[in-house]
């Protein structure tokens, strides 16, 4: 189940068995029997109001470790991530016409340092191919 979907449904939960101990009113003149009915279904919509707020503090804790730990899609990443790539590849490229510029060598493909021989030809760490 999807986490948007079962936060609604922890959360829808959450707020039906706290309505259900709200609604509940205690009958004035009532047995002893429908008493302890009374405190029976208080004492079972209590635990299920806790197993619920249980529930939702759970899914808090999956999706913090999932944001932690990068498994987490959030909105917009992908886009960060393109427009990063995109300036590390304008950055390398400008060094690379800086570095050629000056003579003093260029960048590969795989980001190392090149020295250019004398016809403009690149030497790898400054030895002949």
């Amino acid at each position: 189940m999807p986490s948007t979907e079962r936060a609604g449904t922890d959360i829808a939960q959450l707020l039906r068995r706290f309505e259900n101990i709200v609604a509940f009113t205690p009958g004035e003149g009532k047995d002893r029997n429908a008493a302890a009915v009374g405190a029976y279904q208080m004492e079972v919509e209590s635990a299920a109001l806790v197993r619920a707020a249980e529930d939702i503090l759970s899914l808090t804790r999956i999706l913090k470790e999932s944001w932690l730990f990068g498994k987490l899609q959030t909105v917009g990443t992908s886009d960060a991530e393109k427009r990063a790539e995109e300036a590390a590849a304008k950055v390398a490229e400008g060094l690379a016409r800086l570095q050629a510029k000056d003579g003093a060598g260029t960048i590969n493909s795989e980001g190392q340092a090149m020295e250019l021989d004398g016809n403009g030809e690149g030497l790898e760490n400054g030895k002949d191919p």
